[in-house]
C-alpha cells in the first residue's frame, strides 16, 4: 500500500508534509514515505569543555555517565537526555524531534549506534543524524539529515529553513536491520559530498546544495510515522566524531 499524505502546520508555523504508514503491512520496496515536518529544539546548548582531538577523532562518547555535549531537552514534542548508558530521543508528536551538540563542525563523519526501543508495531518509526545544523536569525534551522526506519528505509535530506527536501528519497535496503535490532550509522559531511553508511555497506551517496549549510551542529533525530501512535523511542550509544 502507498504511503499517505497529510498537511499539519508545525510549532515553526511552516506548512510542511507527513506521513503514515498502514499498520497492517510493511512497507514495499517501491513505498516511498513523504517528507515529516521538523522541528525545532529552542533549548539553549549545554555547557561543556573544550574539546580535545584525539588523531582524527574530534571526540566520542559511550554516555556511560551525563553526556557534556549532547543536550538535555523536554517540551510537549518529546525529550532529549543521557539515561541508563545511551542518548535517549523521544518523541511524542507528529513531528521530528531531536538533540544536538554544543560543539559545531564542518567537515565530519559521525559514527553511532542506533535502537529503537519504543515505536509501533509496524517498526513505522524514523531516526538518524543530523550533521551541520545551524540556526537562522529567524530561529529556522539549516543541515543536512540522515535517515532510517525500523521497517528497513534510508534517505538523505536538505534542510533548508527548516523545511526538508530529498536528496535522495527514501528507498529499501536490506542492510538496515529492522524493528529493534540495532544498527550502525556512519553519516559522513565532507565538502558537498554526503554518503550513509549503515552496518558497514554504503547505501547512499548524494552531492550538497549549492547554498546549503556548511557549519553546526551534530544532532540525532526520531519519529514515529503512525497518525495512532506518535510515541518513539530511540537509544543512541557509541558515538565517534572524527575529520574524514
Amino acid at each position: 500500500m502507498k504511503k499517505r499524505n497529510r498537511l499539519i502546520i508545525g510549532v515553526i508555523a511552516l506548512l510542511l508534509l507527513a506521513c503514515a504508514c498502514p499498520a497492517t503491512s510493511l512497507p514495499t520496496s517501491n513505498a516511498q514515505p513523504t517528507n515529516p515536518p521538523f522541528i525545532y529544539s529552542t533549548s539553549a546548548a549545554p555547557t561543556a569543555e573544550p574539546i580535545t582531538e584525539i588523531g582524527n577523532v574530534i571526540f566520542s562518547d559511550d554516555f556511560s555517565v551525563t553526556s557534556p555535549e549532547m543536550e538535555a531537552f523536554s517540551d510537549e514534542n518529546g525529550s532529549t537526555e543521557t539515561r541508563n548508558g545511551v542518548y535517549v530521543v523521544r518523541a511524542i508528536s507528529d513531528l521530528w524531534h531531536w538533540g544536538r551538540s554544543n560543539s559545531q563542525f564542518g567537515d565530519t563523519v559521525v559514527e553511532v549506534d542506533a535502537t529503537m526501543a519504543v515505536g509501533p508495531s509496524n517498526n513505522n518509526v524514523g531516526f538518524g543524524v543530523i550533521c551541520r545544523l545551524s540556526e537562522r536569525e529567524d530561529t529556522s534551522i539549516d543541515g543536512y539529515m540522515f535517515a532510517i526506519t525500523a521497517d528497513g528505509y534510508y534517505t538523505i535530506r536538505s534542510i533548508t529553513s527548516s523545511s526538508m527536501s530529498p536528496l535522495v528519497d527514501y528507498e529499501f535496503s536490506s542492510a538496515i536491520n529492522q524493528g529493534n535490532a540495532t544498527n550502525r550509522i556512519r553519516a559522513s559531511c565532507n565538502g558537498n559530498q554526503l554518503k550513509l553508511e549503515v552496518n558497514g555497506t554504503e547505501i547512499a551517496s548524494a552531492t550538497t546544495i549549492a547554498d546549503g549549510s556548511t557549519f553546526g551542529s551534530i544532532a540525532f533525530s526520531a519519529i514515529s510515522f503512525e497518525s495512532e501512535n506518535r510515541t518513539a523511542e530511540v537509544h543512541f550509544d557509541n558515538l565517534v566524531v572524527s575529520r574524514p
